[in-house]
C-alpha cells in the first residue's frame, strides 16, 4: 500500500520551501498517495522523466475527458505527429523572433511605462498579468478586455485542466468554458474565414492548409493559447520577479550583464516554479519507483522535487543566475513538452530587460512579505499572493 501523505497543500513566506519540502519527501519515497490531491504523485526526478518518455504506458488520455478535448495534448499517433510539426513550426524560436520587436517589446513598454509616475507597485497585477495579457492580445488578436473580463474563468479552466481526478474542479472548469464558448468559436470563425495579420491567423492559415480541420480545431488551438500564453505565464513571470527581488545582486548583475537573463529565467523556474505539477493516465499496469500502479490509474507528476535534487543542483536552495540549466521540467518532458516554452521565455526576457533598464532602483517593499502556497489567488500553480515592490 502507498504511503498517504498531504504535500500539496503548502503555505510559506519563503518562495524556495515548497521545492525543498518536496525533494525532501522524494528522499524518502518517490511514490505515494496525496490525501488532498486525491492521487498517486510521483515525486523523484528519474521517475518521473521515465514517466514522461513513456507516453504508450502513461499517457495524456485524461485531458481527453475535459474541456481540452481534440488538442494538442491529448493527442497521439500520427495525428500528433502532424499537429506537433505545425505547432512547432509557428512556435519555433526563429518565427517567435519575428514578433519581438514588432509586438512584445511596444506591449511591454507600455505597460511599464504605467509604472513611472508611481513610487511603489504591486508587480504581480501591475505587470506579471498585465504584459501577458497585452501579449496575448497583441499576437493572437483577442480583445485585452475580454481576456480580463475573463480572468476568473481561465482561471478555473485550468485548474480543471491539472485537475482532472477533481470531479468538483472539473465540473466548474467546464462550466467556465461554457461561458467562453461563443467567444471562442467567434474568434475561430473569424481567423478561419479572414486569417488576420497575427500569430493567430498564422496559425490558423497553418491548419487549413494542411487540412488539420477548420472552426472546431482553430478553436481548440485558441483556447489552447488563453490558457498557455496568458495564465500560466504570468505566473512564471511573478515567481522570476520574486527570484530577482529577493536577490539584489542578482538583480544589479543583470542589469550590467543583460545576456544572463535567459539563464536567470531558467534558473528561477528552478528555485521557484510556478508549475508543481502535470497528470498522466496509466494505461496498462506498470512499477514506478518500486511501487506498482494499476491500469485506470491518474497518476500526478511533480515537476519540483528533482529541481531540489542535490545530486543535479548543488546548493539547490542557493539562486545562482550562473548555475546551468540541467535536464529542467518546468514545461514538462517527453512528447508533450509544452511548444509555447520559447514563447514564454522570450516574453519573459523582453518584459524583465525593460523593467530593470527603467527602474534602476526596483527592489523588494521591506514593509510587506508575499505568501507563497500551491494555490494562490485560486491558480492552479505555485507562487506569490502579491509582489510588493519600490520602483525609487
Amino acid at each position: 500500500m502507498l504511503p498517504r501523505k498531504n504535500l500539496f497543500s503548502f503555505t510559506s513566506k519563503d518562495p524556495s520551501a515548497f521545492g525543498i519540502h518536496l525533494a525532501a519527501a522524494a528522499r524518502e519515497h518517490s511514490v505515494y498517495f496525496d490525501e488532498g490531491l486525491g492521487v498517486p504523485v510521483v515525486l523523484r526526478g528519474a521517475d518521473v522523466v521515465a514517466v514522461l518518455r513513456d507516453s504508450e504506458t502513461f499517457s495524456t488520455r485524461t485531458y481527453d475527458t475535459g474541456i481540452m478535448k481534440g488538442a494538442l495534448v491529448t493527442l497521439g499517433g500520427e495525428a500528433h505527429t502532424r499537429m506537433r510539426r505545425l505547432f512547432n513550426a509557428v512556435l519555433s524560436p526563429r518565427v517567435i523572433s519575428r514578433y519581438e520587436e514588432a509586438t512584445v517589446t511596444p506591449v511591454a513598454r507600455r505597460v511599464v511605462e504605467r509604472l513611472v509616475r508611481k513610487e511603489r507597485a504591486e508587480l504581480f497585477d501591475d505587470f506579471a498579468i498585465s504584459m501577458p495579457m497585452g501579449v496575448t492580445s497583441a499576437l493572437f488578436g483577442l480583445p485585452e478586455e475580454r481576456i480580463a473580463e475573463n480572468d476568473a474563468l481561465i482561471r478555473k479552466m485550468i485548474r480543471s485542466v491539472v485537475m482532472p481526478q477533481d470531479p468538483v474542479v472539473v465540473a466548474e472548469g467546464r462550466s467556465a468554458h461554457a461561458a467562453m464558448e461563443a467567444q471562442l468559436r467567434e474568434i475561430a470563425e473569424r481567423e478561419v474565414a479572414h486569417p488576420s495579420d497575427t500569430l493567430l491567423g498564422e496559425i490558423a492559415r497553418a491548419i487549413v492548409a494542411e487540412g488539420l480541420g477548420g472552426v472546431e480545431a482553430c478553436e481548440g488551438v485558441v483556447l489552447t493559447l488563453i490558457l498557455g500564453s496568458y495564465e500560466t505565464t504570468s505566473w512564471m513571470l511573478a515567481n522570476l520577479l520574486v527570484a530577482l527581488l529577493a536577490h539584489p545582486d542578482a538583480m544589479n548583475q543583470l542589469r550590467q550583464q543583460p545576456s544572463l537573463l535567459p539563464q536567470a529565467i531558467e534558473e528561477s523556474t528552478r528555485w521557484c516554479s510556478s508549475a508543481a505539477g502535470i497528470v498522466r493516465f496509466v494505461e496498462r499496469e506498470a512499477t514506478i519507483g518500486g511501487e506498482t500502479l494499476a491500469a485506470g490509474t491518474i497518476l500526478y507528476l511533480s515537476l519540483i522535487a528533482r529541481h531540489y535534487d542535490e545530486e543535479i543542483y548543488p546548493r539547490p536552495e542557493t539562486f545562482d543566475i550562473h548555475r546551468r540549466p540541467v535536464g529542467m521540467l518546468n514545461f514538462g518532458g517527453g512528447l508533450h513538452y509544452c511548444v509555447g516554452a520559447p514563447l514564454a521565455r522570450m516574453e519573459a526576457r523582453v518584459g524583465v530587460s525593460l523593467l530593470l533598464e527603467r527602474f534602476p532602483a526596483l527592489r523588494a517593499d521591506p514593509t510587506v512579505q508575499p505568501t507563497f502556497s500551491t494555490a494562490p489567488r485560486g491558480a492552479a500553480a505555485f507562487g506569490p499572493d502579491q509582489i510588493p515592490a519600490l520602483l525609487v
